[in-house]
């Protein structure tokens, strides 16, 4: 009994700990079996395993088929009788504690690292160079983990220690031969011309030479290793920018060309032919591994890092909110805390010093300190655009919260718009750039009262009367979602003026680069036709080269209109105000534009009618369940302050924040004449 509070220290539940058991030994008949017991928190999963529980096709399927979906990547056959079925490779482990640890010596101590860092200091010194002056700054070991008022203090030194640094070594774990067919791979693209460029395109799909399939299969192994889907990784990247030098094993790649090389996966057919060879390359090797590219890390590579590293060399430093919540979403970590602290390097300096005061705070009040900070910096309410009441920390509507999953970063008319047009070497705008100004010019009046609540000023402008489909995860809609809007009747005009209303909405006011859409856009828009089987010819009898190619990803506009055709406005159903043949006098680029306008407004948003007459988009949660969506019945806003309008809930005698609305005919400021002319009037939103 005396040994008893040895063995069972108390367990943190905020931590989720639980106690496991380690055999030992393998003892005889006369001896004991040995066994020892440690905490472990279910919370501290690898960062491999929680992109694939996060990704998109995972988000709603029970927690066992997630387990073994993980294990069929990992080759672990469907077989319960099978040991392997029950013994996963090592390869398969989920949970970081599980992960090898290897002792190095520290200051004359045996210290324990991570397997991944002790291969990493074990092949640097194996060179010269990396021995006695050259020094190395590592935060695992350079910041002491047990001391949570150093490690705020050196967080807030993140920025100064990478851009400062003379190089930074990014280490992508052992080499092997994917790795370096992959490194060939990039550095031959790098340096590839563009008009070879688009050979290659069109002669491999014809003549898939084993060398290109075999290099194009280790590329795509290269960006599923773990280090793409850790959150801490970004800043040292983006900070390091040029100086930063990527190595597996003892070959290297400079980061300027591995990112040089990826863009060409991006060039027109490339992004096409690139699925093709991984899919020959897993059927001959029969492989178990998916034939699908992991996409997630080459774009967070090719249009995260890559551009805000090249901002970054040009002094072009911090990131506005929405930005840092588009790169927190594209990696895990497990503290939910560093969603926000992984980032802090790439904040306006006085944010990041006035958040780093405290590294024990909740994630809910961190979340809510970030919001009110970037509130307060820019005297302007621009940032409930990112609230919502769905999120799991309990942080207030009003305010981002970094883990919600529903978040995408191609949903914003800031958003590159994917398009034939694309070429990555003209700059972007700024993503912070404001394209609506709902409430005119009218200067936010704003106070915090404490316990997580805002005061604001505004008015209301209108309620939901219906709803389309709401989305099914990223792939698919719920057509029985559709609320129908009784006794709608079009504030645009006639048949013809709501159609064109339609079709601005569909595309947010915007094509690509910013441009407005006009008149052509809205009639292209109105004239795409509904499926690929119908649409797939007439591109090809134009020939649309790059809308030909569309098959494969053609299905959101496809999916999207089959689920929503049905939604009336007024007598008319959503599918009368469409025609799926193309005219005579189609210009390609305005299809172009609006097809890929389309998928960037599609996504985390659902289309809406309002009591007044008008049409536009509301919050969608496309991996909420039934009650947590917007419903008919919410009260669309105007703020003071904010450029969009909002859709927000009454709750008791204060609000919610549902999310950022766009009504078409109204994001100008259009609004303001209701308010000067006494239909509407103004009120006081306390958002909790």
């Amino acid at each position: 009994m005396s040994s008893a509070p040895v063995i069972y220290s108390p367990l943190d539940s905020g931590r989720d700990e639980i106690r496991l058991l380690t055999i030992l030994n393998s003892p005889t008949p006369s001896d004991h079996v040995r066994c020892a017991i440690e905490k472990v928190s279910l919370q501290d999963i690898s960062d491999e395993y929680a992109a694939h529980v996060a990704s998109a096709n995972m988000v709603d399927k029970p927690q066992r088929k997630k387990i073994s979906l993980w294990g069929a990547r990992h080759g672990v056959e469907e077989d319960l009788d099978a040991v392997e079925r029950y013994v996963p490779p090592e390869s398969a482990c989920r949970f970081s504690w599980a992960q090898d640890r290897r002792d190095i010596v520290l200051n004359g101590q045996v210290t324990s690292v991570t397997q991944n860092l002790e291969s990493a200091l074990r092949e640097l010194a194996q060179q010269d160079h990396f021995r006695g002056l050259y020094k190395l700054w590592v935060d695992a070991l350079c910041i002491n983990q047990d001391d949570a008022d150093e490690q705020a203090s050196q967080i807030s030194k993140m920025r100064e220690i990478y851009s400062g640094s003379w190089a930074v070594i990014v280490w992508l774990g052992d080499g092997d031969e994917d790795g370096d067919l992959a490194f060939d791979l990039l550095r031959q693209f790098s340096t590839m011309d563009p008009s070879r460029q688009e050979e290659l395109a069109s002669q491999l799909p014809r003549t898939p030479d084993p060398r290109w399939t075999k290099a194009f299969y280790g590329l795509n192994e290269l960006m599923k290793r773990p280090y793409w889907f850790r959150l801490w990784v970004v800043q040292e990247i983006v900070l390091g920018g040029s100086a930063a030098v990527l190595r597996c094993g003892s070959n290297l790649i400079g980061w300027t060309t591995l990112c040089a090389g990826l863009d060409v996966l991006f060039r027109r057919d490339m992004y096409i032919v690139k699925d093709e060879l991984l899919q020959i390359e897993v059927v001959r090797r029969r492989s178990r591994k998916s034939p699908v590219w992991h996409t997630l890390s080459l774009h967070l590579v090719h249009k995260d890092l890559w551009t805000l590293s090249r901002q970054n060399e040009v002094g072009d430093q911090t990131l506005g909110l929405r930005r840092l919540l588009d790169v927190a979403c594209s990696s895990e970590c497990r503290n939910k805390r560093d969603k926000v602290f992984a980032l802090l390097g790439m904040v306006e300096p006085e944010i990041a010093q006035a958040l780093v005061q405290d590294y024990s705070m909740k994630p809910s009040q961190i979340f809510e300190s970030v919001t009110r900070l970037f509130i307060t910096h820019s005297n302007g309410l621009e940032p409930l655009r990112e609230g919502n009441p769905w999120g799991k920390t309990g942080t207030p509507s009003w305010a981002a919260d970094w883990t919600w999953d529903g978040r995408f970063r191609y949903s914003r008319v800031n958003s590159p718009v994917w398009g034939a047009w694309q070429k990555t070497d003209v700059p972007e705008p700024r993503f912070e750039y404001i394209y609506y100004s709902a409430a005119g010019d009218l200067s936010p009046r704003f106070s915090f009262l404490g316990d997580g609540l805002l005061e604001c000023k505004g008015f209301v402008l209108d309620f939901i009367a219906g709803l389309g489909a709401r989305a099914n995860g990223y792939f698919d809609w719920h057509k029985r979602s559709i609320r129908q809007a009784q006794g709608w009747t079009s504030a645009y005009g006639g048949r013809t003026e709501t159609a064109m209303a339609i079709a601005q909405t569909l595309v947010l006011g915007y094509v690509s680069g910013g441009l407005p859409a006009a008149d052509r856009h809205s009639a292209a828009m109105l004239h795409l036709p509904c499926t690929f089987d119908l649409a797939g010819p007439q591109f090809s009898r134009r020939g649309w080269a790059w809308l030909s190619s569309q098959e494969e990803y053609y299905f959101r506009w496809e999916h999207w209109r089959g689920a929503n055709d049905t939604l009336k406005l007024g007598d008319l159903p959503l599918h009368a105000y469409f025609d799926d043949d193309i005219p005579a006098e189609a210009d390609e680029a305005d299809y172009d534009h609006v097809y890929g306008a389309f998928d960037r407004s599609c996504k985390e948003r659902r289309l809406m009618l309002t009591k007044r007459g008008f049409v536009g988009w509301a919050p969608d949660n496309m991996y909420g369940k039934h009650p947590d969506q917007t419903r008919v019945g919410d009260v669309i806003c105007i703020i003071f302050g904010c450029s969009v309008p909002l859709v927000v809930r009454p709750l008791r005698d204060m609000w919610q924040v549902v999310g950022e609305a766009y009504v078409q005919g109204f994001m100008g400021g259009e609004a303001l004449a209701l308010l000067r002319s006494g239909e509407c009037t103004e009120s006081t939103f306390v958002f909790c």
